[in-house]
């Protein structure tokens, strides 16, 4: 039996992102892999090298959260079954860059925690659609969806503990905006928050070293 990782599907609707001015809720969840491996300057396609991939975590329920993500990202994907107890491992091919082995394990086990605040006050509030898009001036937009209107001031967003920018506030919409020294850089961030966003880790998850 092969134990070369699963390929990803190329998705039809990986130019979906360059189509609609914004993709929410499954809509969104089908254009994930195709977008995200096609802005690492592949044809949709997880075709990088394999590598090996071992997370522990606090409870039972993270692994399924993880491998949404992963589902999600379009990762070529293999089970390792030889884990050992505690753990749960998987042979990952990714888009092919440089840094996959090291970036898409730590993106994985990023907790996905949402935090806002009103002049540094805590509001309970969770978005029910995320999706992406990219404004007039190119600049990658993460978009969120409340149940309930946002303040149009004093708006503080934190994503697991850092401070993102807030592009724009309006109603129950916010976008946050993902700036790098490169566009490539800014689309994957941009992607990335979409899919932690989309499946926050119920409890803390650990990338095992040596894996």
């Amino acid at each position: 039996m092969s134990t070369e990782p699963t390929p990803a599907r190329r998705s039809p609707l990986m130019i979906a992102m360059f189509l609609g001015p914004v993709l929410v809720g499954g809509g969104l969840v089908a254009a994930t892999a195709g977008w995200y491996l096609k802005v690492q300057g592949t044809e949709g396609e997880a075709t990088g090298a394999p590598f090996p991939a071992r997370f522990a975590a606090d409870c039972g329920e993270a692994r399924a959260a993880v491998e949404a993500r992963m589902k999600d990202l379009g990762l070529g994907v293999q089970p390792d079954a030889s884990a050992p107890a505690g753990s749960f491992g998987y042979t990952l091919r990714g888009p092919g860059m440089d840094d996959d082995a090291t970036h898409l394990p730590a993106m994985l086990a990023a907790p996905g925690k949402l935090a806002l605040t009103k002049n540094g006050t805590p509001l309970e509030l969770q978005p029910r659609d995320i999706g992406m898009q990219l404004a007039f001036s190119g600049t990658p937009i993460t978009l969120m969806v409340f149940p309930e209107p946002l303040p149009a001031e004093g708006l503080g967003v934190t994503i697991d503990g850092a401070a993102v920018e807030v592009e724009s506030v309006s109603g129950v919409e916010l976008q946050v905006a993902s700036r790098a020294a490169d566009s490539r850089t800014a689309l994957r961030t941009a992607t990335e928050r979409v899919v932690q966003l989309r499946h926050p880790l119920p409890c803390a998850v650990r990338v095992v070293a040596g894996s």
